[in-house]
């Protein structure tokens, strides 16, 4: 990230924007989600009806040793800040990935998925509370994101 941002420094003209997008070093969390009623099973498709969504928290998946990169992206930017760069803005959101079952979820973690496991233990909560839920579930991984806007000076 550090070279990513000299090189930015070097070909942007003065004025110009860097804006960067990644992932924080905060722990990614998993979640069950289901409606408090009907929604028509999706609730991917219902952002104005999230107050009518249930969401359990059922804990942290198990992150390795790449989180550090997370934090030298971080590191990186504010480094930026004291080398000819200006902070125009910063933000945090959540950044989510959904899945309709436990097997659709690990085979994600098992192929996709380069920063986390979900234990046995943590996968085992997340059924109990899928099954507890009143309408269809949905797993949810929350992954916190920042995003950079910077002008160069």
């Amino acid at each position: 990230m550090a070279s990513a941002v000299a090189e930015a420094r070097r070909v942007l003209r003065e004025g110009g924007l860097l804006l960067d997008i990644h992932p924080s070093d905060e722990p990614v969390s998993l979640h069950v989600w289901h409606a408090r009623h009907s929604l028509n099973g999706d609730l991917t498709e219902q952002p104005e009806n999230l107050e009518a969504i249930h969401r359990a928290p059922v804990g942290e998946l198990d992150q390795d040793e790449s989180l550090g990169d997370f934090t030298a992206a971080t590191d990186a930017i504010a480094e930026a800040l004291d080398n000819g760069f200006a902070l125009i803005g910063s933000a945090t959101f959540d950044y989510r990935y959904f899945f309709d079952s436990l097997d659709e979820l690990t085979e994600y973690l098992d192929e996709e998925w380069e920063h986390a496991t979900a234990s046995d233990e943590l996968l085992e909560r997340a059924l109990m509370v899928m099954r507890e839920a009143t309408t269809p579930p949905k797993l949810v991984v929350v992954q916190r994101a920042v995003v950079t806007a910077l002008r160069k000076v």
